[in-house]
């Protein structure tokens, strides 16, 4: 059975589309094992997690999460929560989260949730989420409009937008490229002159009638040849991945763009601000100022959901624990507050004034602390555990970091003292807060606490006194520094 049949502009409640849940997405961490000659095709089980870890945050930062259809089907992170051989607590938490409009599928073009698809999927897959319409659940349905025309004329917007915006990927700028995507500025460059370059220019070649779909982009670009874009398995090359990331999210920030409604990137990836949108060769001259106020709008809560929240920040909870969280006044105020703040504030392209946004700001940030802490007091309710967190310093600056983890080894994980820089530059430090309780090595209801940062008269001087006054055993790792978790800034 279904419930109601409703357009996007119909879901008021803080509605969010999660770039996670597109079956392609990795985290930066996990792409460059999609490139060895060993690679498995298909998910592995860490990219699973990370993606399960994403739909709970996407979750709990929203009072409605949008899902395309189509991922329902093809994310094991989403439809494993459904199968037969779920664990029924947790099947009967998606029934509820469906049921209750706090998961809300989109159908893109079909009329009908149970409608095949063109494309391979798994068929056990398929009669389960018909078993599951048909038995428990009776979702709304969300679409861009329910007149097949209009949609039809939303849906070609969205291809248009695609389309059009691949050349202008070798337009980004070099130096905040590098930054978003976390790769030195020659990196970038050589990006913008050689895949990026090649891109815009198969894209002028092809077809002006015929939109030009992601797959295609894929097969052309980015999967490794003689293998189907579903199997996973990229081509090698250092600029295969960050290219990967952009198209991803150039593909994600279609729907909501067109619908006005905001767009969740994951910690573990590159944010909206990558695609530069503000940019005098990206921006159309005649772009008017509710359109503008609108892009700045996204761009802020894309921003502020990735400064308060990281990629581990909710991995333990189950869905059952975010059931009992969302019936919490905590967590209501939080997401009244993002409502109020995000959508309120910049309504129909309106811009806050700098009083109000400090004030929104402020409001979110301290909610978000007390929604964190009653996600704590719910999570593993009657499963019987104490959770213990590890705590662990990290000391970063550019090009080396050092992590103090209680009970273990200091690490060295990035860089060395001798590529330190003889320059003056910033030492950051945190707290990392992780969670030991979770369910594997990528979940945890962990957070961190940023210090004030001091600045080094010398990265490279500074930091031999730094590893000399400690005066124990260093181990070096050469990995990165842990991916930031919810971050509770200090004042």
């Amino acid at each position: 059975m279904t419930g109601q049949l409703l357009t996007l502009k119909d879901l008021t409640r803080y509605p969010v589309m999660a770039q996670a849940l597109d079956n392609q997405w990795l985290p930066g961490d996990l792409a460059p094992a999609r490139q060895r000659a060993g690679a498995p095709p298909g998910r592995t089980p860490d990219e699973v997690a990370a993606a399960a870890a994403e739909l709970r945050r996407a979750l709990v930062n929203s009072g409605t999460l949008i899902v395309n259809r189509a991922y329902l089907l093809n994310n094991e992170a989403v439809y494993a929560n459904y199968l037969p051989d779920a664990e029924p607590a947790e099947r009967q938490a998606f029934v509820r989260l469906l049921n209750e409009q706090a998961l809300v599928p989109f159908l893109y073009t079909e009329r009908d949730p149970a409608a095949r698809f063109a494309w391979t999927y798994d068929e056990q897959v398929h009669r389960a989420w018909g078993r599951l319409l048909a038995d428990e659940a009776e979702p709304a349905l969300a679409r861009f409009d329910w007149d097949d025309d209009a949609n039809r004329a939303a849906t070609q917007g969205v291809s248009r937008f695609f389309s059009s915006q691949l050349p202008t990927l070798q337009r980004l700028e070099a130096g905040p490229l590098a930054k978003q995507l976390n790769i030195p500025v020659k990196q970038a460059r050589a990006m913008k002159e050689g895949i990026l370059t090649d891109l815009a220019a198969w894209a002028v070649r092809q077809d002006l009638y015929t939109p030009i779909t992601r797959e295609t982009v894929y097969q052309e670009f980015l999967s490794r040849p003689g293998t189907e874009v579903r199997h996973g398995l990229l081509r090698e090359g250092g600029h295969i991945v960050p290219a990967k990331q952009l198209i991803d999210l150039l593909y994600n920030v279609g729907i909501p763009k067109v619908s006005r409604i905001t767009a969740l990137t994951p910690p573990g990836s590159p944010p909206r601000a990558a695609l530069q949108e503000l940019g005098d060769d990206i921006l159309p001259q005649e772009t008017d100022p509710e359109t503008i106020g609108l892009l700045l709008r996204d761009l802020f809560a894309d921003a502020l959901h990735r400064a308060v929240d990281g990629p581990n920040s909710y991995g333990s909870l189950s869905l059952a624990d975010i059931t009992r969280l969302r019936t919490t006044e905590e967590w209501h105020s939080y997401v009244n507050s993002l409502d109020a703040f995000v959508l309120g504030s910049f309504r129909d392209g309106r811009i806050p004034a700098p009083e109000e946004f400090r004030s929104g700001t402020s409001d979110v940030a301290r909610l978000h602390r007390g929604m964190l802490r009653a996600a704590r007091k719910v999570s593993g309710g009657g499963r019987g555990f104490q959770r213990e967190m590890k705590v662990a310093l990290v000391l970063e600056s550019t090009g080396i970091a050092l992590q103090v983890t209680a009970g273990e080894e200091v690490s060295l994980l990035a860089g060395s003292l001798q590529m330190a820089t003889v320059f003056a530059g910033a030492l950051s430090m945190r707290l990392e807060f992780f969670d030991r309780g979770g369910n594997g090595a990528r979940s945890g209801l962990g957070h961190s606490l940023t210090l004030p940062s001091l600045q080094l008269g010398s990265v490279k001087r500074d930091w031999a006194k730094i590893l000399k006054a400690y005066g124990g055993r260093i181990e070096e790792t050469g990995t990165q520094p842990p991916r930031r978790q919810a971050d509770q800034q200090s004042p």
